[in-house]
Formats: structure tokens, C-alpha cells, sequence
């Protein structure tokens, strides 16, 4: 029998080239702006820019993941880092290449460990009210660059405030510059999704900027070098301080790979989420050892992807080689107007400002829309720590959960010469008493001699302290002369309480309980293979 041969390497189709270039037009200028929302250098986000999609693209299962800088990940990154330490200085910057590092890790572990379930522990209200109020972050924090005003201070919000309200500081080149770059982006859409409507928009900008000696507003400044190295001197004592914020940003800046694989399928393949967060990890963990901040993938490039031509993994390749082919242009744009990173970024994330998300949830659940609006306005109240924001919202969504876990409905009728209580919910160790106390009180009140059956079948789940609540209500029975049998409990269930000594359990559709109770009658009718089953699903719950 002959061996197979090796694989042929598959050579880039002729749109991964296509969309490769576009997509570096996109990333180049998106990596420049979302560095300077994230408050590092701006070179570091074509570092960023350069390196994860290179480390990302190996283990990927979606070619549509185009991995780099983000909006979403640069608000992440100030709000862990900007109560810590001073935005711009180099102590940030060393800090945000340790949590590009650290969510690295995480993400990495997550995969290895097939824990990707984790990916989606954030619920929808959650996830769509703390996307609006990033949003409404990211746009609050152009308003200074967009005006062309130097504002202080920490907060978002409180600075975007400062600048609108001091009309006297405005830059109109500066305002008309953020606006005329939003008029070529859209236009440059709407003509084709090739036209590489950021890009064109950063070359003129820095064109006119340089000619009217810095009549458009605050320019970029002298750029450093955007040629990625190895950077291993990183602040290792800070690890402790950014451990929460690292998992907030690995498990929240996920949820857009998610949105990605969904949105744009792979035909020949089914997307893992455990090996996209091993790409995503890999990715970070290059963008941190080369001295850059935390990535994810984004949106609205995987769109722009799939609208140029893309169909393999080589897009991201050469996306990678193209943004480094531009790093050697760097030094060019120092004239560049912040006016026109403040447009890009607005432009980006434009499409994020939208009520309607969670709005359409109040129709489906009140209690749902309110933890959604909850975290809306916790990520504005609580900015720059939006991570906190999202760690509340988590909270309520939990607390909220549990809540409801606890009602149990109970429901007592007569029928067919017998008591039955019908339950109705799930039963674990915060609720297991509301049953017991309905039962006990409803024998104290019916003293007759009918028997009684608990109807299990309408139960979600039982946990082991309400298995022994189930089986202590049987021995409570017993004790008051009591009849009481138990039907409509799932297999692992009747495993477990026949093992506790409860002899009445009849599985769900069963009409008679006692026949079905004792050991010995089990026996006898040929109920071994039950029995076995049994035994497995005790052994895979322990």
C-alpha cells in the first residue's frame, strides 16, 4: 500500500491578492487610529498590523477573521490601563504589551483547554448594551481631535464635554478636515469596495496638512520605528493588576470573531471556536512580544474580505506583507492631521450607534432589555473602566438568572383518586425547599386517606441536595402514613434516588409508580440493561 504524498501547497487565489492589498489600504490608517484611541504610539499599531495577522493566519478556521487592531480592543485597552497609568508614556506602552501578552495566554489557554463555550458567556443584553456604550465611547473620544482642541483629564465623556463646550478653541481646518474624511470613506464605499477610501483620505490629508503648515489642526508628530522586534522588557510586576482586566478583554473582544464566523461562513469547513481562539491568542501574544497592544478581528474588514474577492487564508499573508511594505512610509506621515485619524475612527464605528439592538428587546423580554440598558449606562457611568462595566453587567445577567431558578411552580390537584402535585422548574439546593415545604403543608391541610404522587416530569434539572430533599420527603411519608410516589424524574434522577433507598419512582408516562419501586421488582423484570444504563449516567455525572 503506498503512502500518500505531501499536500500540495495551495497558491493564493487570485482575489486573496486583491483583497490582501485592499484590506492593508483599510488597516494601515484603522491601525494608526486605533493606536492612538488605545493611548499608545501611533507605530504601534502598524506593528500590531504586521505581526498578528502573520502569527493569526496558521491556525485560523475562517478566512474571513482579519485579525489586527480594533476599536472595540483599543477602548478595552484604555479602560484597564488609563486608571493605572498616564496615556502616551512609556510606561502604558510597556503595560499594554504585557496585556496584549496576557490575553494571549488566556486565549490560548481557552483553546488548548477546549474551554471555547467561554467564548459565549456573555449574554446578548449584555453584549449588545456594552456595544452600544463603546461605541458611544469611541466616538465621545474624537470629539477633542475632531474639533482640534487639546483637552485634559481622564474621562471620555468629560472631555468630549470640554472640547464641545469651548467653542472659542475650535480648529475649523481641523473640524472641516474630520468632516470632508468621513464624506471620502462613505463615498469611496459607496462607489466600490475596493477604493480604499481611508487611505485616500490620509494622503491628502497629510498633503494639505503640510502645505498650510498645520492649518488643518494637531498633526501626528514624529513617528518611532514601526519595524517589529522582539520586546522582552515588559513590566512582569504588573501582571497581577491586569490578570481581570486580560480575561475581561480575551472572553468580550471575542464575541466579534463569533459575530464573524456567523455572519460569514466558511463553506468548507465548520468554524471551531477553540481553534480561533488558539489563532486569536497567538496573535496577541506576537503583538505583545513585539512591544504593540491587544488585537482581535474585526467586522467590518472580514465584510470588506468577502466584498473584494477574498477566498483563502493568503489574504491575511498578504495583507501582513503589503501594511509592512508601508511601514517604510511611516516617517511621511508626520503632517498627518489628527483630524483625519478622528475621522476614520467615527467612520469605523459609525454603524455601532444604534438603539435598535436593544431597543427590539423590550418586545421580547422586559427583564432582558433592562439588563441590557443597565449595562449601557454602567459602561458610560463607569469609563474609562468600561472592563468593570462589563463584569457588573455579567453580574446582574447571573443574579437575574438565578433569580428566576429559584421560582419553582407548584400546582395541586385531585385526579383519579390521588393527589398529585405537579412541579414544575428546576430543582437545586435554593429550591428544593420551596417543594418540600409546599408538600408537607398540603398534608397538613388534605388529612385523608388518598395517596399522593409528586409529577417530576415538568422538572429541568435536580441536583444532589434536591435528589435528598426528594428522598427525605419519601422517609417524611412514611413517617405520617402517608402514600407518596414519584414519577416523571429523568434517568439520572430515578439512578440516584433508588440508590438514597426511595422504592416509588416511576420513569416519565409511568402510571403506576409502586409497581415500579423495589429493587427486587426491577430483577424480576428483566431490568438490567436499565439498570446499567443507570449506572453510567451516575458515573458521568460524579
Amino acid at each position: 500500500m503506498s503512502r500518500p504524498g505531501p499536500k500540495k501547497l495551495r497558491l493564493p487565489h487570485a482575489g486573496d491578492v486583491i483583497a490582501g492589498v485592499t484590506l492593508a489600504f483599510v488597516l494601515v490608517p484603522q491601525s494608526l487610529a486605533y493606536a492612538e484611541l488605545a493611548g499608545v504610539p501611533a507605530e504601534l499599531g502598524l506593528v500590531a498590523a504586521v505581526v498578528a495577522p502573520l502569527a493569526a493566519v496558521w491556525f485560523a478556521s475562517n478566512p474571513a477573521m482579519q485579525v489586527g487592531p480594533t476599536a472595540m480592543s483599543a477602548v478595552l485597552v484604555f479602560g484597564v490601563l488609563a486608571a493605572q497609568l498616564p496615556p502616551g508614556t512609556m510606561a502604558y506602552a510597556g503595560a499594554a504589551s504585557l496585556l496584549a501578552l496576557l490575553v494571549g495566554v488566556a486565549r490560548l489557554a481557552l483553546g488548548m483547554l477546549h474551554a471555547g463555550s467561554l467564548a459565549f458567556v456573555l449574554s446578548q443584553p449584555v453584549l449588545r448594551g456594552f456595544t452600544l456604550g463603546a461605541a458611544v465611547l469611541i466616538v465621545a473620544s474624537q470629539v477633542p481631535p475632531a474639533l482640534g482642541v487639546t483637552t485634559f483629564g481622564m474621562g471620555l465623556i468629560g472631555r468630549a464635554l470640554q472640547a464641545i463646550t469651548t467653542p472659542t478653541a475650535w480648529s475649523p481646518g481641523a473640524l472641516a478636515t474630520t468632516v470632508l474624511t468621513l464624506g471620502v470613506i462613505v463615498a469611496a464605499r459607496r462607489l466600490h469596495p475596493l477604493v480604499p477610501g481611508a487611505l485616500i483620505a490620509v494622503v491628502i490629508g497629510t498633503i494639505l496638512s503640510a502645505r498650510s503648515g498645520g492649518g488643518l489642526g494637531p498633526v501626528l508628530g514624529a513617528i518611532g520605528s514601526a519595524w517589529p522586534q522582539l520586546e522582552l522588557a515588559l513590566p512582569w510586576a504588573l501582571i497581577p493588576q491586569l490578570l481581570v482586566g486580560a480575561m475581561v478583554i480575551a472572553l468580550v473582544g471575542f464575541a466579534e470573531p463569533v459575530a464573524i464566523a456567523r455572519r460569514f461562513p466558511d463553506g468548507r469547513r465548520r468554524w471551531d471556536p477553540n481553534r480561533e481562539l488558539i489563532s486569536q491568542g497567538m496573535a496577541n501574544m506576537a503583538s505583545g512580544l513585539a512591544g504593540a497592544f491587544p488585537v482581535g478581528a474585526s467586522f467590518s474588514r472580514g465584510a470588506l474580505f468577502k466584498r473584494s474577492g477574498g477566498v483563502t487564508r493568503w489574504s491575511s499573508v498578504i495583507t501582513a506583507l503589503t501594511a509592512l511594505g508601508l511601514v517604510a512610509l511611516a516617517p511621511l506621515l508626520e503632517d498627518l492631521p489628527r483630524a483625519v485619524l478622528a475621522g476614520v475612527v467615527i467612520a469605523a464605528v459609525r454603524e455601532l450607534i444604534r438603539v435598535q439592538p436593544i431597543a427590539s428587546l423590550w418586545r421580547l423580554g422586559r427583564t432582558q432589555a433592562s439588563i441590557a440598558w443597565a449595562t449601557l449606562l454602567l459602561t458610560l457611568l463607569l469609563e474609562p473602566r468600561v472592563d468593570q462595566a462589563v463584569l457588573v453587567g455579567v453580574a446582574i445577567a447571573v443574579l437575574v438568572h438565578l433569580a428566576r431558578e429559584t421560582r419553582v411552580s407548584i400546582e395541586h390537584v385531585v385526579d383519579g383518586g390521588r393527589h398529585v402535585v405537579k412541579v414544575e422548574g428546576v430543582l437545586w439546593f435554593a429550591s428544593a425547599t420551596q417543594v418540600e415545604d409546599a408538600v408537607r403543608a398540603l398534608w397538613n391541610r388534605h388529612r385523608d386517606e388518598l395517596p399522593w404522587r409528586l409529577d417530576l416530569s415538568r422538572v429541568g434539572h435536580v441536583d444532589l441536595d434536591a435528589t435528598l430533599v426528594l428522598a427525605g420527603l419519601q422517609d417524611q411519608a412514611a413517617a405520617m402514613g402517608v402514600t407518596l410516589d414519584m414519577v416523571g424524574a429523568n434517568q439520572r434522577t430515578r439512578a440516584r434516588l433508588r440508590r438514597l433507598g426511595v422504592e416509588r419512582v416511576g420513569a416519565p408516562g409511568s402510571d403506576d409508580a409502586g409497581s415500579a419501586g423495589t429493587a427486587a421488582a426491577a430483577a424480576q423484570a428483566s431490568a438490567g440493561a436499565d439498570a446499567a444504563e443507570e449506572e453510567a449516567a451516575l458515573a458521568d455525572e460524579l
